[in-house]
Order: C-alpha cells, then sequence, then structure tokens
C-alpha cells in the first residue's frame, strides 16, 4: 500500500490543511508565484460609483488564443504487485488509457545478488499490458535486504546494484519502460531511512546520480523521476534542488493530494520557481493524484479540474489513484470490482473530450470568480462561482459528457465541457470576491498581526509538505485557500489576516463559514472594514456569518482577522469568505476535507 498518512482524503487534508504547518519543517518564503493567463481582449461593462453592475464579457477563441501543446498522458495507479486479479488489467481498456504506475519490488525479483527472477505473475501482468502497446511508470524503492541492511541504499555497493536492477528491468520491458520513479512519498517520516550521521538529501542525490551514469546512456528515451514527495513538497524539493538533484534528472514526481483541486495550478508555479533557483526546471510528473470522496460528483469535478489545471501549468504526465476500489482507500478507485463509477466516466470523457486537443490555456475573466480555459480552437472548460455563460455554436457538456439544454448555463462548482463554440459571453457573477476561488491572487493579501497590532505582509512559505502564506517567524501560524490557523496565545496572539482589498467601488453583502475540530477553546475571529468591526465570535466547531452589508469605496480594506483565543494549540480551522453584490448574498458553505 502506498505510503499515506491516513486513508484516502484523510491524508490529503492531514498534510495540506490541518496539521501539517504545525510540524516544524524546515521551510522558505518566496515570492508569489506567477500563473499565467491569456488577456482575451474582451470587453466589460463598468459599474457605476458605488455598485457592482451586472456587466457583461465576451471573447472568442481568437482573442483568447495562445500556441497549444499537445500531449498529456493520463494514467491510472494499479497495484499488480501487491496481488490484484490480473483480470483487473482488462479494466483499463473502458477507460482509454495506455498508461500505468505500478512497482516490480526489487527484493521480489533479486533474491540472490546479481540474480533476476521475473517470472512473477505481477510481472507477467504488466508484459500483457505492455504488450497492448501500454507505457509503464514503475516506482521502485531503493531497499533490498541484501543491501545496506535493507535501509535505503547508501553504500557504493548498494548503489551500483539499484541502478543495475534498474538496468535490469529496462531490459525485461524494453521501451514500454518510459519513467522511473525513485521511491515513494520520500518526505514521509522515515522514508529516507538512511544510518545516522548521513545527510539523507546528499545520499538520495548521489544514488540518482549512480543510476543516471548506468541507464541514461543505453536508455535515453527512460525518464529518471526524483522527489516523489506526497502532496507537493515544495520545501523538501528544494532541499534536494539544492545539493544538485536537477542535474541528475528527467523530471519531478509529486502527489498533488489535496481537498479540492483548486490552487493546484498555485503550487506547480511555485514549485516550477523553487526549480529556477538552482538551475533549469525539469518537467513536474503528478504520478499520484485523486479525490477519496463518497460523494462520486464532488470526486469527479475534482478529477477533471484536476486535469485541467495541471496540463494548462505545464504538467504533462498525471496518473489517477487508484484504478480500483480498495477497503483502505475508500471512495478512490475508478471502479468497484468490475463497475465503472462515475469517476471513471469522468476520466474517460477527459481521455476523448479534452486531452486530444491541445493545451488549455487559462483565459483572463477579470477579477470574475471563474476559471475558464481554452483548449485548441474550439474547446472551452469553465467553472466558478454563481454566474451564467452563453457560448457561441457548440454544444455544452456536463463532466461526465451528457449534452446540456442549449442556451446559457449557469456556472457552478462543476465543471462544463463544450465543443465547437467560437466565443462566448459571461454574465457577471453575482460574487464579487472569493477566498477560495481568487486564493493568492488579485485584490487578496495575507497577513500577520501581533499583539501591538502590527502587521507583516506575508509570503509564500514552502514546507516538507504544501506550501501556503506564512513565514518562519510564526508558525504554526498559516493560511492556504481553504484552511488556515492563527499562533501564540491570549497574552502573546499571532494573528492570520486574510485582506480584501477594494479595486473600485462598490454595495456588498458579507458571507462566511468557518469551522474546526470541537477541541482546544477555539479561534477567535473578527471581520473588519477599515478597521471597524463588522462581524465577530469565536468558532468552536461552526461559525457562519450572513448578510452582513457595507459600501466599499477603491482602496478600502475588508480583514478577516482569526487569533487563538486565550490558549495555543488545536487552532486549525477551514474557513471561506465571499463578498457578493449586495442584496445577492448567499449561505456560504464550509470547505470540509
Amino acid at each position: 500500500m502506498q505510503a499515506k498518512l491516513a486513508a484516502g482524503l484523510a491524508a490529503a487534508t492531514l498534510l495540506y490543511g490541518v496539521t501539517a504547518f504545525a510540524i516544524g519543517a524546515s521551510g522558505a518564503s518566496v515570492s508569489d508565484p506567477a500563473i499565467t493567463v491569456v488577456s482575451t481582449s474582451a470587453t466589460a461593462s463598468q459599474p457605476a460609483s458605488g455598485q457592482q453592475a451586472p456587466g457583461v464579457t465576451t471573447g472568442t477563441a481568437a482573442t483568447s488564443a495562445l500556441p497549444s501543446e499537445t500531449g498529456f498522458a493520463l494514467g491510472v495507479q494499479t497495484h499488480f504487485s501487491q496481488g490484484w486479479s490480473p483480470a483487473w488489467l482488462d479494466l483499463t481498456t473502458p477507460l482509454a488509457t495506455k498508461s500505468v504506475r505500478d512497482t516490480v519490488n526489487w527484493a521480489s525479483v533479486e533474491r540472490t545478488a546479481g540474480v533476476y527472477d521475473f517470472s512473477g505473475t505481477p510481472v507477467q501482468t504488466l508484459a500483457t499490458f505492455c504488450g497492448r502497446g501500454g507505457a509503464l511508470t514503475l516506482t521502485i524503492t531503493p531497499k533490498n535486504a541484501l543491501y545496506d541492511g535493507g535501509r535505503m541504499v547508501s553504500s557504493a555497493a548498494g548503489r551500483t546494484a539499484y541502478a543495475n536492477y534498474i538496468a535490469a528491468l529496462l531490459t525485461r520491458f524494453g521501451s514500454c519502460f518510459v519513467a522511473i520513479e525513485v521511491g515513494n512519498e520520500v518526505n514521509s517520516a522515515g522514508a529516507l531511512d538512511y544510518p545516522a550521521g548521513v545527510d539523507k538529501f546528499r545520499a538520495y542525490v548521489d544514488m540518482l546520480r549512480v543510476l543516471y551514469a548506468r541507464v541514461k546512456p543505453a536508455n535515453p528515451q527512460v525518464a529518471i523521476l526524483g522527489g516523489s514527495t506526497n502532496v507537493i513538497g515544495t520545501g523538501f524539493l528544494t532541499s534536494l534542488f539544492a545539493v544538485g538533484m536537477l542535474d541528475v534528472i528527467d523530471g519531478v514526481a509529486v502527489h498533488p493530494y489535496r481537498p479540492d483541486a483548486e490552487g493546484i495550478d498555485f503550487e506547480i508555479a511555485n514549485l516550477n520557481a523553487a526549480m529556477s533557483r538552482y538551475g533549469t526546471p525539469k518537467p513536474i510528473w503528478a504520478t499520484e493524484f485523486s479525490f477519496g470522496y463518497a460523494d462520486t460528483r464532488r470526486a469527479s469535478a475534482g478529477l477533471v479540474k484536476s486535469v485541467v489545471e495541471l496540463y494548462a501549468a505545464g504538467v504533462r504526465h498525471a496518473s489517477w489513484y487508484a484504478l480500483v476500489e480498495q477497503t483502505h482507500f475508500p471512495y478512490m478507485g475508478l471502479f468497484t470490482g468490475s463497475l465503472i463509477k462515475p469517476q471513471g466516466r469522468a476520466y474517460r470523457n477527459v481521455i476523448d473530450s479534452l486531452l486530444p486537443y491541445g493545451q488549455p490555456v487559462r483565459v483572463d475573466t477579470g477579477d470574475q470568480p471563474f476559471n475558464l480555459y481554452r483548449i485548441g480552437a474550439d474547446r472551452w472548460v469553465v467553472w466558478g462561482l454563481r454566474g451564467t455563460i452563453s457560448f457561441t455554436g457548440g454544444v455544452v457538456r456536463d463532466m461526465y459528457g451528457v449534452a446540456l439544454p442549449a442556451g446559457p448555463v449557469k456556472i457552478g462548482s462543476e465543471p462544463l465541457i463544450v465543443t465547437g463554440a467560437t466565443g462566448y459571453t459571461i454574465t457577471a457573477s453575482q460574487v464579487v470576491a472569493d477566498t477560495m476561488l481568487q486564493y493568492g491572487s488579485g485584490s487578496w493579501s495575507y497577513w500577520r498581526r501581533d499583539k501591538a497590532n502590527v502587521d507583516t505582509r506575508l509570503g509564500v512559505f514552502d514546507t516538507d509538505f504544501a506550501s501556503h502564506f506564512g513565514d518562519r517567524w510564526s508558525k504554526p501560524l498559516r493560511i492556504n485557500n481553504t484552511t488556515a490557523a492563527p499562533a501564540g496565545d491570549g497574552a502573546n496572539p499571532i494573528r492570520a489576516v486574510i485582506r480584501y482589498t477594494a479595486p473600485r467601488a462598490m454595495q456588498v453583502e458579507l458571507s462566511a463559514c468557518f469551522s474546526k475540530a470541537n477541541t482546544g477553546d477555539g479561534v477567535d475571529y473578527r471581520i473588519t472594514r477599515n478597521g471597524v468591526t463588522v462581524a465577530s465570535g469565536i468558532v468552536v466547531d461552526t461559525a457562519t456569518v450572513n448578510g452582513v452589508k457595507f459600501g466599499l469605496e477603491i482602496g478600502d480594506k475588508v480583514d478577516l482577522v482569526f487569533g487563538p483565543n486565550q490558549t495555543y494549540g488545536s487552532d486549525s480551522f477551514f474557513y471561506r469568505a465571499t463578498l457578493s453584490n449586495r442584496g445577492q448574498g448567499t449561505t456560504v458553505v464550509c470547505p470540509t476535507a
């Protein structure tokens, strides 16, 4: 079983949103990552002073065009190496996938030094997939009881033996073997179990160096992937970049598990920026991603949105975890037994309707809470919050490929896929600002406030797991797109501040929801307009704010301020807040794991 900290999405929530930032992992503050969008030369009606007009934005494929790149391999995780039935290989056919990620455990093949036995059923099953024209990404952990006591190999003999084993695998599978992922989730506790006194980052890179020199000259087609982090783990990967990993790999493997798809592009951009500080960035492979929700529509939406965001951000390979539902990882499979799940239908729709037509290009819709992407000449994907869109020509389909009635359609959290459309018209959202969809961009900024009420702006801070707005001086304070935490206690609070600065005059209505585990003494919150409190309270389990109305002039500030109440600890919480046009606010649903 994969090295996750907890079953299903609980692992992603633990790392991304709730606990990881209190671990004290080393991190670094960096400038905000840049996400590329395309200006459409579209037009939008301008609001009158003091109110937000229901503007209309139009655009065409021509005005939003950038050269499209083709080539995204969407694969799936299998566990034939762990005893899955070989019959399940046939389930890849209705998915139309040509890429599988699995492993051929080193110790199961080399039981006598230098002797390789590839006769096992898992190897034969994977070879069958190769015979059908498939491609393999193999995750091979560098551990074998024959070398270095069964720990991560660290001796010259152990590294050479590992490299020789990979060379033997390449001989066995040939050109079907397209990528080797060296280790699995190596930022997890105990994964790099080198002997005491060994620099784990240098030892891992030294092993990659031996592997690269051994296999690349004769196998230039195989990609050697380093890193393999649970979630994206830019802070951990930066420690590897600093000791030369970029020189001896062809790609960086990450597992971008998270509560929702939104924000993947932000972290991928941040990882690329980190690589740029140490050399030429290498391609990023998302070798595991998934959403472990009983709500199949939410999981399906996450699948489609993740692929679009990853592809748009420059990722070219991704593998959904997993092909088949598993007892210890419920809800994450594309099949339950031999029965395809809705997520499986969404997966196939992505294969058929999106991937063959080029790289998605993010279209600039101004400050609207929408994600609109153009794909090729006449395909589009859109999701967002409380707006409507109509397309010039074409057919609008849901995430499963089912056609919707002609005419304007509502923009919501589930992605819509459009084919054959030459342009679009968007009616402005009733929502002016949203903490999740606009995280890290536009009019939002993030701060820490000390007990003297002095604010310090936060940059992106990288940990061994996810990245967030924060800094090394205020840990465990953090702010990401759906969760946050203050630091300190009632006597010496360090408050987390989420700030919206009005880009124009408007009349708005604020709605918000905050939730946390019912432990500790709660998190105090205060919402202010230019320093004047408009709502306040203490979040013990769930707190909602609805219908708070006020006017904003250009440059006015709305602050969501969160403190530790009286005692330190148990202060992680989920949050979401929106500013809507006055009279058009609705209840906000709290984000959940």
